[in-house]
């Protein structure tokens, strides 16, 4: 396969909670991918990435100290690679199989970031019955500057909300900025993250046979670059859910009750979102 992509983003990080800061990303990418057995593809590419961050006097610090060392705008030239392997019987509504899903992108030296960055992904489906189905679903990130460079603020991982820590405010666990008066301020997000979750699946009676219900155990967190990683840092939540493939894409609910909180945690019992699916 061949793929071409031309791509203009922007985010509004304050949309979030995450600091009052706008990123606008604009690049190209081509990307081939081969397949090595029926289930292997391996995917190998090139892109181009232009950023521009913006700040206000109410940035985080972090995203100041990176524009005052980088200045407001850097470029990179990506190479990227990947593998994945998938048996699972449906893509929207699996009931059985497995999928493995392992990416990599590094910033070459050719302009001003030098990075790699690292995703692995696994889920497990098992049918208890011909309508109840486990799930596993299991992430795990990395990223790191190499060559004396700083690992770029804006690649960061986030964690809290659903696909990942559901009952906590969504990207709100991890470092967060410390405020002059000693309070806590915007999160961060990390170069290292982990998430992982545990999810009983049932169709609604009587319903099209992409509307589930779930009950789930959630568990995650996210690690700044000078944060040593423990377990003990992780936070968990259980709760119920409904997820649909409607017609304007993958729709999921859920609430939430988090299992193990700190007095500063953002929570969120209730959550919403479209546009993804596990």
């Amino acid at each position: 396969s061949l793929s071409i992509e031309l791509f203009a983003r922007k985010s509004d990080l304050a949309k979030l909670n995450l600091g009052s800061v706008d990123i606008a990303t604009r690049g190209a990418t081509l990307r081939y991918g081969v397949p090595f057995t029926e289930f292997d593809p391996v995917f190998f590419g090139a892109g181009y990435e232009s950023t521009k961050i913006g700040l206000t006097s109410f940035s985080p610090l972090t995203y100041v100290d990176y524009v005052n060392l980088f200045g407001e705008r850097t470029q990179a030239i990506l190479g990227t690679i990947g593998w994945s392997r998938d048996s699972r019987d449906n893509l929207l509504v699996p009931n059985r199989g497995r999928y493995h899903r392992l990416f990599g992108e590094v910033g070459t030296p050719l302009l001003d970031l030098q990075y790699y960055r690292l995703t692995y992904q696994f889920q497990q489906f098992l049918p208890v019955t011909s309508r109840f189905t486990l799930a596993f679903n299991g992430e795990i990130g990395y990223g790191a500057g190499y060559s004396g460079k700083e690992y770029p603020v804006f690649k960061n991982f986030y964690a809290g909300g659903i696909g990942s820590v559901r009952g906590y405010d969504s990207g709100s666990l991890g470092p967060r900025e410390v405020l002059p008066d000693g309070s806590l301020g915007s999160s961060l997000g990390g170069n290292r993250r982990v998430n992982f979750t545990f999810e009983a699946l049932a169709p609604i009676p009587g319903a099209d046979r992409t509307l589930r219900g779930s009950v789930f155990a959630d568990g995650g967190q996210v690690w700044g670059d000078n944060q040593k990683a423990t377990f003990s840092d992780l936070r968990y939540s259980v709760g119920i859910g409904l997820g649909w493939v409607s017609p304007i894409g993958p729709l999921k609910l859920s609430y939430a009750y988090p299992l193990r909180t700190k007095p500063t945690d953002r929570l969120q019992r209730f959550q919403f979102q479209i546009g993804t699916t596990f």
